[in-house]
């Protein structure tokens, strides 16, 4: 679905069930999204690999449940970025872990082994993108969260 929104923007939005299987699904559309925004083959493989980690982030608190919640990406494309909503209808799959500072070790290898993927996902999450940030979906306490992930043109 791709659709007018604020002035000079488009907006396209991809709604998928919050599994691995359909990660391919949404790497394709963003793919296909951030040609349009005129982006180099390194920043659309950055936004991918953003993308993936905020998307597997949201799988791994889903677990094995019997309904899966359902994955919504939300693409506003602008002359000069591409800003990408990741949101569940489940209240309690939530990203405020996402904006905490993530610093590495500085040991070496083994340090980064011993590292929590999850730490290691949201650090790559965060080095990635230009902004990053975290919004309540809608209005009252149980309300789903949202990731929004904010990626600029470089200057050229």
């Amino acid at each position: 679905m791709i659709g007018q929104t604020e002035a000079g923007s488009k907006t396209v939005v991809l709604c998928v069930p919050l599994r691995a299987d359909d990660l391919a699904t949404v790497r394709l559309a963003l793919y296909g999204v951030a040609v349009r925004v005129r982006f180099s083959y390194e920043a659309i493989e950055d936004l991918k690999v953003a993308v993936t980690e905020a998307c597997n982030y949201a799988i791994l608190q889903a677990g094995d449940r019997e309904r899966l919640p359902m994955l919504r990406l939300v693409f506003t494309l602008r002359e000069t970025e591409l800003k990408i909503w990741i949101g569940t209808d489940s209240p309690d799959i939530t990203f405020g872990e996402a904006l905490r500072p993530v610093k590495l070790p500085q040991e070496g290898a083994e340090a980064l082994e011993r590292l929590e993927h999850s730490l290691i996902g949201l650090y790559l999450l965060q080095a990635l993108v230009d902004e990053l940030r975290v919004e309540p979906r809608g209005e009252g306490e149980g309300a789903p969260e949202a990731i929004v992930l904010i990626k600029r043109l470089a200057a050229e």
